[in-house]
């Protein structure tokens, strides 16, 4: 009997010791949970403060329509899709121009860059170059372009970094900033800001961010773009970091690979596309 007595206490107090083990447990949860809380508030307050502080270069870097006027969208990429003879190069060079005057002073594209085959303008280009005054207007071969791309993109490199350099105040270099400053190994203050000084009038760009409208001209099935392997098919997707749009001339739907037509920001389509061309595209574009 004693021994069934002690056998029932034990098996109570072993209950009561996982009762309580059960409610500390309880406790010790929503302790955490109400700490988490206030960790998870803490990281909502640091990210609010860096997109606060970095307002400006991040709205740069979006892809948003430029204007309610101009709703192509800044660091996008448009795939004008129009027969031949139907008015391609004469849409772009409109777009060129209009993009000219969303500001009273300065372009939105500083530099507009025309990439074909011939390397060289067209007729049309030729005709109507001279109503394109405030953007800078170039040409450039195909066969040249991945090597322009990335010389320029160092080129945007180092003029952001001398650009947020000043903007701080010259007390906060980024990582290329930094580069430079210990490449350079200036003696004094007046050295570092005469480099500056000459390096920015080197530049000869007027606008930060210095923006760049990329049109690639009768890019038909063209080798660069034909599949994701290709670097400029991967390039392409980084273009926006840059401050580069791009627009892409082609024939049919079918010349754009499909890797292409899903990165699309907008879509510009001429009458004389097929039905099953229009519903192929609309099927795989994001646009």
């Amino acid at each position: 009997m004693v021994d069934r007595c002690f056998a029932v206490e034990k098996l109570v107090s072993n209950i009561d010791g996982e009762i309580a083990r059960h409610f500390q447990k309880d406790k010790n949860f929503n302790f955490s949970k109400n700490m988490l809380e206030k960790k998870f508030a803490d990281i909502d307050k640091k990210f609010e403060n860096v997109l606060n502080k970095n307002k400006r270069k991040l709205e740069n870097a979006q892809i948003k329509p430029i204007h309610d006027k101009f709703l192509f969208a800044q660091n996008g990429i448009t795939g004008l899709i129009a027969p031949p003879g139907s008015g391609k190069t004469f849409t772009y060079l409109k777009m060129a121009a209009q993009q000219q005057e969303l500001d009273e002073k300065n372009p939105f594209y500083e530099l507009v860059v025309i990439c074909s085959t011939s390397g060289q303008f067209d007729q049309t280009v030729n005709s109507f170059k001279d109503i394109i005054k405030k953007s800078k207007l170039v040409c450039i071969k195909d066969s040249e372009l991945l090597d322009w791309i990335k010389k320029y993109q160092r080129r945007v490199l180092k003029y952001n970094a001398i650009n947020e350099y000043i903007n701080s105040k010259f007390k906060d270099p980024n990582e290329e900033m930094q580069r430079i400053l210990e490449k350079k190994h200036f003696r004094n203050k007046q050295k570092e800001i005469e480099y500056i000084s000459k390096k920015l009038q080197s530049y000869d760009w007027k606008t930060y961010p210095h923006r760049c409208l990329l049109i690639l001209d009768d890019f038909a099935s063209h080798p660069l773009l034909k599949n994701r392997e290709q670097d400029m098919c991967r390039i392409l997707k980084k273009l926006r970091h840059f401050n580069i749009s791009v627009v892409i001339c082609v024939q049919t739907a079918k010349s754009l690979s499909k890797d292409v037509k899903r990165i699309l920001t907008d879509i510009i389509l001429f009458p004389g596309l097929s039905e099953d061309d229009f519903m192929e595209l609309m099927k795989e574009s994001m646009a």
